[in-house]
């Protein structure tokens, strides 16, 4: 009988990736991408500071978070000051809920 060690072990093989860096590839994921803006509490910033500012509240918070669904869940997806949705106006002007987007990109990265 497989000890929960050598299951998880067994997990982390079939799935490819940690939780952890399935959040530094979400991450990294916003921080690629080109031509889009990110919009927190009504203001616009580049992909680059939204991937800092996702950054810096990963690593103040990543003791309390236990999985990638969790980063996206209680982090990525909303302002912890207003309560407002992040969101993502992309090159082609259409505009997603931050949240969605990288629960997009996290089932892509899961099917790898």
């Amino acid at each position: 009988m497989p000890s929960a060690t050598a299951g998880s072990v067994i997990n982390r093989t079939e799935a490819g990736l940690t939780e952890v860096e399935k959040v530094d590839r979400l991450i990294q994921f916003v921080r690629g991408l080109e031509g889009a803006t990110f919009i927190r509490n009504g203001s616009e910033h580049t992909c680059k500071q939204a991937a800092d500012h996702l950054q810096a509240k990963w690593l103040k918070h990543k003791d309390k978070i236990s999985s990638a669904r969790e980063f996206i869940e209680l982090l990525a997806s909303k302002s912890g000051f207003s309560g407002e949705p992040y969101k993502i106006r992309f090159k082609d002007g259409t505009v997603q809920t931050t949240g969605f987007v990288l629960s997009q990109e996290l089932k892509r990265l899961e099917n790898l």
